[in-house]
């Protein structure tokens, strides 16, 4: 099952293949955003403090499961959305915005809901544990980076720079800008992880 979640970030006007959605979640403002595209939800999660009056009413209108936490509170939105499916697929939509903190706090939480990417039209973002195939274009521009600590035994197939079973210390990026030369890019990690950038429109 593919969990499809809605943050309250910034959105192209590009469409969103929602078709691949099992399940759509609403994660606080997000929900603002399903109710302009006129996309119900099956369940709303958030303390409401960036929804607004009319958007809870549409909510509540169209009966949408609605999960309110306080303000005051120790996770954040997206957090408490993904605890709520810790074995199934997720999709993160409108993760990006101009809360560098907030991506610095959702590439961690990466590492924790390992089976979760960050989508957006130009952009993928995933986390890698021991070893991934993942699907690519020739010529895209990928990064992969060792995240919350030294990754060891890293092989990287199908890319321009290939690795194998190499150590990738946590301060020295040096795999930024690497190129995917196939449809199908491997990633191994044999001890940590890394996390991944898969630019689908060169970045500027």
């Amino acid at each position: 099952m593919v969990i499809c979640f809605f943050a309250n970030g910034m959105y192209s006007e590009e469409d969103i293949p929602v078709s691949i959605c099992e399940k759509i979640v609403a994660v606080d403002g997000g929900a603002n955003f399903l109710r302009k595209k006129s996309i119900v939800p099956h369940l709303f999660v958030g303390d409401a403090d960036s929804v607004t009056p009319q958007t809870m009413e549409w909510l509540k209108e169209n009966n949408v499961e609605i999960k309110l936490f306080p303000e005051e509170k120790d996770e954040i939105d997206l957090e408490l959305a993904l605890m709520m499916f810790p074995e199934e697929e997720k999709i993160v939509y409108g993760w990006q915005g101009d809360r560098y903190d907030m991506f610095l706090a959702l590439l961690h939480l990466l590492k924790r809901f390992k089976n979760t990417t960050l989508w957006s039209s130009n952009l993928l973002v995933g986390y890698v544990e021991g070893e991934k195939v993942l699907a690519a274009e020739p010529g895209e521009k990928w990064s992969i980076l060792p995240l919350g600590g030294d990754a060891e035994g890293v092989t990287l197939e199908g890319f321009k720079y290939t690795l194998k079973d190499a150590l990738m210390p946590i301060d020295k990026p040096f795999g930024v800008s690497n190129v995917a030369l196939e449809r199908a890019v491997k990633i191994k990690v044999e001890k940590g992880g890394v996390v991944y950038f898969r630019w689908k429109r060169e970045p500027s």
